[in-house]
Order: structure tokens, then C-alpha cells, then sequence
């Protein structure tokens, strides 16, 4: 396991317990003829699913502005998708973390611009046009890509709360959810910091002078508050929730970072996502 402290601004976890969502209200004054309910039959069947799409992207990779609009376009600011950058696939930069070297290094990529999809097998339109199917691929193929191959709801959901003191910079992060499935052993879950409005160098072909010198970098993970490939849950009633502590970097702002935290079967695939920002 990666310890959190060895991660950039990453002073200070720790791993405890926060109440569960949506904890079972006791009834006043019940009638003499009333079930109480239990936690279990407060579990739906079934949730509404956010997809999470991770890029892998390098400052020094000519292709990887065309690639970030190819996303956009195709998911714009739809709250269903939640994205995050690797800085990792072509070559270690500003902003890279050796979590996404581990990321990338598992789901074997090789190259950037690259990207992949609930880190499952995603159904496009490849070289001249032909069906194709993999776990990674270039994102120039996901404008035609048809998404209706996503599943719309899960067996899990995710519920953030975060608390955050800007004297100390010091970030709480309350991860807790349901899962609907009686039988749900393997699942972890992976907290990430992600920021965006950084300024810094882009390579980029299509400009004249082969890059900016003031690019606006979005989306990029930051910290890993979880072992990169996640950390099992303890589940209790169909239920789960962890506490994580975190101290962000002096070089970061905080109002433009999120909290992104995803649960995965084992490594992948990637059942459930959510995210929320670090200040409110």
C-alpha cells in the first residue's frame, strides 16, 4: 500500500468511521400495529450511475489539447461524467503523482493522448471505421462513440461530505453509500484531490510556436487520500462509510479542487462515481 504522506502536501490522514447516509429515523410514537422498518428495507434495488472517465495526458504531448476537446465534446459539463486527468502515459510532468504511474502502468497504457472508460471494455469506431473494443483507447475515437453502451444505474451508491478548515488547509472527507447487492465482497474505494485553473506550459501541434506558455490545465489528480488502486470497504448492514483526513498543498487553490471518490471491483471495473468540491 501507498502511504498518503508520500504524495505531494499530503501531511496528515486517517482512516475512521462517519455515519452512514441515510441512517433508519426511530418512529416517536409507533402504532400498535406497525412494522418497524429495518435498515435493509431501506436499500433501494438499484442507483443512478456516474460514469468516471480517467485520461492520460502529458505537458510535453503535442496531441493531448485535441484530445481534452475530444472529451469535452462528447461529455461537456454532463454531471453524469466524472473525468480526471493522468499526467502519466507519455511522460512524468508538473503534475504528475506516482499513484497515476501505478494507474497507468496496471491498465497498460502505453502513450498519451489515451483514455478509458469505467476502466472497462468501451465499444467505438477505430482506424477506417471499423468496430472496435478495449479498455484504453484514443480519445479522438469517443466523439462517435455511441454512448447508450453505458449503463445508466448500479448496485452501489456514493454520498461525499467534506469539511474543510482553511487555517490549517486540513480536508475531511466523509465517503459513505449503499450497496443493493446482498453479496458485495471485493468492492474498494479510491478518494482522489483533482484541480483545475492551473497555468502552466502546454506542447500543442496545431499552434504556431508548437505550444503555449499559459495553458489552463483542468482536471488534473493531484493526491491519492486512498492506496491508488483503491482500499476494501468494511460493509455493515448493506451499508459503508469512511473517514479520510487530508492537508493540501500551500501551492494549490482550494476552491478549485474536487474531491473524486470511486468504488471499483477489485481494480476495475469501475462501478460507481461521485465527486464534490473541497470548499462549499
Amino acid at each position: 500500500l501507498f502511504h498518503v504522506s508520500t504524495f505531494v502536501g499530503a501531511a496528515l490522514w486517517a482512516l475512521t468511521a462517519c455515519e452512514p447516509q441515510n441512517p433508519p429515523q426511530p418512529t416517536p410514537h409507533p402504532q400498535e400495529d406497525s412494522i418497524p422498518a429495518t435498515q435493509e428495507d431501506t436499500i433501494p434495488s438499484s442507483f443512478p450511475k456516474k460514469n468516471l472517465l480517467e485520461e492520460f495526458t502529458g505537458q510535453g504531448c503535442i496531441w493531448c489539447p485535441n484530445g481534452m476537446a475530444a472529451i469535452h465534446e462528447t461529455v461537456g459539463n454532463d454531471t453524469n461524467w466524472i473525468t480526471i486527468l493522468h499526467h502519466y502515459g507519455y511522460q512524468s510532468d508538473n503534475f504528475s503523482v506516482a499513484g497515476s504511474d501505478i494507474i497507468t502502468r496496471q491498465l497498460g497504457v502505453s502513450g498519451a493522448p489515451n483514455m478509458t472508460v469505467n476502466r472497462s471494455a468501451t465499444k467505438y469506431k477505430g482506424e477506417n471505421n471499423r468496430n472496435q473494443s478495449s479498455v484504453v483507447f484514443h480519445p479522438g475515437y469517443f466523439p462517435e462513440t455511441d454512448l447508450s453502451q453505458f449503463e445508466k444505474s448500479t448496485y452501489a451508491s456514493i454520498e461525499l461530505k467534506n469539511e474543510y478548515n482553511p487555517s490549517s488547509r486540513e480536508l475531511t472527507v466523509c465517503a459513505s453509500g449503499m450497496i443493493a447487492r446482498k453479496d458485495a465482497s471485493g468492492l474498494k474505494l479510491t478518494v482522489v484531490i483533482k484541480e483545475s485553473g492551473m497555468i502552466d506550459t502546454q506542447s500543442d501541434y496545431y499552434t504556431f510556436a508548437g505550444g503555449w506558455t499559459e495553458f489552463r490545465h483542468a482536471d488534473a489528480v493531484r493526491a491519492y487520500l486512498t492506496d491508488p488502486t483503491g482500499d476494501p470497504i468494511a460493509i455493515s448492514g448493506q451499508r459503508y462509510a469512511d473517514t479520510l483526513r487530508f492537508t493540501l498543498s500551500d501551492k494549490w487553490v482550494a476552491e478549485s479542487c474536487m474531491v473524486v471518490a470511486f468504488l471499483s471491483e477489485d481494480f476495475q471495473p469501475v462501478v460507481q462515481a461521485e465527486q464534490a468540491p473541497v470548499v462549499k
